[in-house]
């Protein structure tokens, strides 16, 4: 069991991969020809490879800069919110590619893009006003696109920009800005919450479509519901999770997949791979032992 689950959401990445860059081989590099492959990152916790490390004045739990982090493969914390790697770190070694450094790391270049992600940040920027909302993280986008067509000039720029990969992890912390300040929501204000989130998401998605980009890939929201802190606020017992947050999130990830496929339908040359993240992240909370060892959350 442990097996064959840990190789289906292996693969799932895999696919994710070979998805959107069609022209790389995950199985064999030597029969594939070769080319630059440029990824470019948006997003909170899940895909930050040390964005919150350069920001002055930020809480010390928005920054992944102490042990234990880092200890199983780098040996040190990088920033990241894990002991390991990301995904998006695994990726990019399953495709032959370094890890693609934060934006606010000094001294980068972009020659296989950036990661402007940062942990806590949300769509809105009152989900957390201490780190890097996913506006900002556009506008530094821009910026690097900016830099790229004077470096490259207009016409290669573009092409690199259409031959990027666009992937984008966002929403929990808005969902915990809301379920937290917001107790008393009535079904509607909840349900208004999740379509201004899906519409900005959208929004957010063409605009980079409008910058350029052709190839996206969407992780959609996690159980924030069963996450530790959630758990502990409404004082949780056993495996219980927040349902409030939980519908609402089930209610997101279900619009947001049908908004994002009628984009595909209106926008050309318009690609995209959404993973379905919940259920992935859902299933080795509930069932940690079919994964071969605990999951402590």
């Amino acid at each position: 069991m442990a097996a064959s689950k840990l190789t289906f959401n292996f693969l799932l990445l895999n696919f994710l991969a070979s998805l959107l860059i069609p022209e790389i081989s995950l199985c064999d590099h030597s029969r594939q020809p070769k080319r630059d492959v440029v990824m470019f990152l948006f997003g909170d916790s899940i895909f930050d490879a040390g964005n919150n490390n350069y920001i002055n004045n930020i809480s010390v739990s928005y920054r992944a800069n102490y042990w234990p982090y880092g200890e199983t493969f780098f040996h040190f914390p990088t920033g990241r919110f894990t002991d390991g790697r990301l995904i998006v770190d695994f990726i990019a070694t399953k495709i032959g590619l370094p890890f693609v450094p934060p934006y606010l790391q000094p001294g980068i270049n972009f020659t296989n893009g950036v990661n402007f992600a940062s942990a806590g940040a949300g769509v809105f920027p009152v989900a957390n006003p201490e780190v890097i909302s996913l506006r900002t993280q556009l506008s530094n986008f821009k910026n690097v696109a900016i830099s790229m067509e004077e470096q490259n000039g207009d016409k290669e720029a573009k092409k690199l920009l259409s031959q990027a990969v666009y992937a984008t992890c966002v929403g929990a912390n808005d969902y915990s800005y809301f379920v937290d300040n917001y107790p008393n929501a009535t079904q509607l204000e909840q349900d208004e919450f999740v379509n201004n989130m899906v519409g900005n998401l959208t929004a957010f998605v063409k605009e980079l479509y409008n910058l350029g980009a052709r190839k996206f890939a969407i992780l959609n929201v996690g159980p924030r519901g069963c996450q530790p802190a959630a758990r502990q606020s409404k004082e949780l017992r056993g495996d219980e999770c927040d349902e409030v947050s939980m519908e609402m999130i089930k209610k997101h990830n279900s619009a947001a997949s049908k908004a994002i496929k009628e984009l595909e339908s209106k926008l050309s040359g318009f690609k995209y791979s959404i993973v379905d993240f919940y259920t992935i992240l859902f299933d080795m909370i509930k069932h940690p032992k079919d994964y071969g060892k605990y999951i402590v959350l």
